[in-house]
C-alpha cells in the first residue's frame, strides 16, 4: 500500500492561511492558544482547618495533584502554613464571607434582611445581613484590606455574595414562586426607589404590603436593582482590596443555577448577574454540589457551561466531596463521575469541598490522584 500512497505537498501559501485561519478562530470563540492540560488547571480544595503536620499536609497536596487552596482566615494568619504554600507553588485564596455573618447578626440584629413577608433572612444557619447597609458593606471592604495586608494571599474567594437564599436546600421540583424574596428593609426600600426612580404608594405599610407591590408591579427593575447591588459590591471589594495588592486574583462564589432554572432565580432571587460580577473578577465558582441538591453528575457540567456563556472569566466549578442534607451516602463511583465532568471544558479545573471530607475517603483521595495529579 504504501508504494500507492500519493505524495501530498501542501503549499507553504496554504500553510500560512491555515494557521492565520486558526488563530483568528481562537481570537474570536475565546479559545485558549494553550492547551487544557493538568499542569494548567487550577486543582483547588477548601480547608478551614488544619491538624497534625503541615509540611506532611502539603506533600500529600502535591501528590493529589492540588495547585490551590481555598482557606479560611484563620489558617490564612498562620505562618507556616503561608510559607509552606509558598515553597510548594500552592496559591492561596482566603474564603470571604460577604453577607452571611451570624456572629455580626448576634450582636447587631438591626443588620439583618428582611423577607417578603417581613421576616428576619434566617433558614437553618443561613442567616443574612442587609445588603445595602453602607456601614456593613464599608466595614467589610476594610477587613477584606486587612486581610490582604497581613496575610498576603494570592486572591480572594468571595462567598455569600448574593441576597438570601439557603440554595443548599432548593430541589428540582421548587417552584420560583416558593423561593424567598428579599431585602425589604428600609435601607433596601429606599435605595431601589431613589435609584430607579421608582415610588411606592404612600398608602401602603409594612414590608409584606410593600413587597407585594414591588414583585406585582416591578419584579423587572427590582431584579435588575439587585443584581446591581451585587455587582457593585464585588467591584468595591475588588477594586479596594487590590489597591492593598495589585494582581490580587478574585474568585467568586455563585449559586449553582443556570440561567433559566426556577423561572431566572439566580437573578430574581439571589441577584447574580454573572455577566455584570465577571467584569471585576479572574474566576466565577459555581458550587456545583449535584448529590445535595438531587442533580445527577451530568448536571455540573451542564452548570459550568451555562456559566461560561455568561461569564466573562475563566469558571471553576466546586464540587463536593461526602453527601450533605440528605441521608444518602456519595458512592465514589459517582464522585468519580463528577469530577470527570467538572473538569470537561470549558472547565478551568475544580475546587474539592473539602478537604476534610477527602481525608475521611483514602478511595476518593485516589480518584483525585488518578484524575487530576500532574504526569511525572
Amino acid at each position: 500500500m504504501g508504494r500507492n500512497r500519493r505524495n501530498w505537498r501542501v503549499p507553504a501559501a496554504a500553510l500560512f492561511c491555515l494557521a492565520f485561519l486558526s488563530l483568528a478562530f481562537q481570537a474570536k470563540t475565546g479559545a485558549a492558544a494553550e492547551p487544557k492540560t493538568k499542569e494548567n488547571l487550577v486543582i483547588g480544595v477548601k480547608i478551614y482547618e488544619a491538624s497534625g503536620s503541615l509540611p506532611l499536609l502539603f506533600e500529600e497536596w502535591d501528590s493529589l495533584g492540588i495547585n490551590t487552596a481555598f482557606v479560611s482566615a484563620a489558617l490564612a494568619s498562620n505562618p507556616e502554613f503561608r510559607s509552606l504554600a509558598q515553597q510548594h507553588s500552592i496559591a492561596v485564596f482566603i474564603i470571604f464571607p460577604v453577607f452571611f455573618n451570624a456572629e455580626e447578626l448576634e450582636k447587631r440584629p438591626d443588620l439583618f434582611a428582611v423577607t417578603a413577608d417581613g421576616e428576619k433572612a434566617s433558614d437553618d444557619w443561613v442567616k443574612f445581613v442587609c445588603p445595602t447597609r453602607k456601614d456593613y458593606r464599608r466595614e467589610r471592604i476594610e477587613y477584606a484590606k486587612r486581610l490582604v495586608r497581613d496575610c498576603d494571599p494570592d486572591g480572594l474567594s468571595l462567598d455569600f455574595i448574593r441576597f438570601f437564599v439557603f440554595w443548599e436546600k432548593v430541589y428540582p421540583e421548587r417552584t420560583p414562586g416558593s423561593l424567598p424574596q428579599t431585602c425589604f428593609d428600609p435601607s433596601c426600600l429606599d435605595k431601589f426607589q431613589k435609584e430607579m426612580n421608582i415610588s411606592i404608594p404612600k398608602g401602603l405599610t409594612g414590608p409584606p404590603e410593600k413587597a407585594r407591590w414591588i414583585l406585582d408591579n416591578h419584579l423587572q427593575d427590582w431584579t435588575a436593582w439587585k443584581c446591581r447591588v451585587i455587582a457593585g459590591m464585588v467591584r468595591d471589594l475588588s477594586s479596594e482590596a487590590r489597591k492593598i495588592k495589585p494582581g490580587l486574583k478574585i474568585n467568586v462564589h455563585a449559586v449553582p443555577w443556570r440561567r433559566d432554572d426556577f423561572g431566572g432565580a439566580i437573578k430574581t432571587v439571589a441577584g447574580q448577574d454573572l455577566g455584570q460580577i465577571t467584569a471585576y473578577t479572574d474566576f466565577v465558582s459555581p458550587m456545583c454540589y449535584h448529590h445535595m441538591v438531587l442533580r445527577n453528575p451530568a448536571w455540573v457540567h451542564s452548570v459550568v457551561e451555562d456559566a461560561a456563556v455568561h461569564s466573562r472569566c475563566p469558571v471553576l466549578p466546586s464540587i463536593q466531596v461526602n453527601e450533605a442534607y440528605i441521608d444518602q451516602s456519595l458512592p465514589v463511583s459517582e464522585f468519580r463521575e463528577a469530577l470527570a465532568e467538572a473538569l470537561k471544558p470549558p472547565s478551568r479545573g475544580v475546587v474539592f469541598w473539602s478537604w476534610d471530607a477527602l481525608v475521611k475517603s483514602p478511595q476518593k483521595k485516589e480518584v483525585v490522584r488518578a484524575l487530576c495529579a500532574r504526569e511525572p
